[in-house]
């Protein structure tokens, strides 16, 4: 696993073997289990996540719906920033949606890390750059796209999503309801 994280660390930053041994060195492994949380609306969250195989589900409950807005495939990382850095309850919840492995690091020692070795902080400004433009252009595609102008997107853009997530949170992610998405399915496939 270790293995695995150094090479998703060099997809954003060059760090040296030092840099890297500290950074691996303060995670701890995890084991999630299939429909388990790594955290819920309401818990205050002060860790970091590396997901390292397995699906993840990221939503929020707003009148008694639940509503997906991420899809988490290891490798990755996940938090609530929001929570993290405001130091405020998580409104998110984040859910395994396959048995996921990964480990855990506290963010104290991530900053505390950063301190001492600020190549680090790049590569966590270039993974929340790459996370930013990734939520601009899903917010983009909520203005300006049809609902399955947004599913033959995701088609294209991340088969692994239609492949392996459940109708129910595509259509949720999609903003739309279940049976909505069943009819453009139905519709697109008639075309073709």
């Amino acid at each position: 696993m270790n293995d695995n994280l150094r090479l998703f660390l060099s997809r954003f930053e060059k760090l040296t073997d030092q840099e890297m041994d500290a950074f691996i060195a303060i995670f701890k492994p995890l084991t999630i289990k299939k429909l388990d949380h790594l955290f819920l609306e309401g818990e205050m969250v002060s860790s970091i996540y590396y997901i390292n195989d397995g699906v993840m589900r990221g939503y929020y409950n707003k009148e008694n719906e639940e509503i997906t807005t991420h899809f988490y495939f290891g490798p990755t990382i996940v938090t609530d920033l929001i929570a993290v850095r405001g130091t405020v309850p998580t409104k998110m919840n984040v859910q395994a949606l396959k048995n996921c492995t990964g480990m855990i690091a506290n963010f104290s020692e991530l900053d505390a890390l950063i301190d001492r070795y600020p190549t680090i902080e790049s590569v966590f400004f270039k993974f929340l750059e790459h996370l930013y433009l990734f939520g601009m252009a899903r917010q983009h595609s909520f203005i300006f796209d049809t609902p399955q102008e947004r599913y033959i997107k995701l088609f294209g853009e991340r088969p692994k999503v239609i492949a392996e997530i459940p109708q129910r949170y595509i259509a949720s992610y999609l903003g739309i309801k279940p049976e909505t998405l069943s009819r453009i399915k139905a519709r697109i496939f008639k075309e073709l």
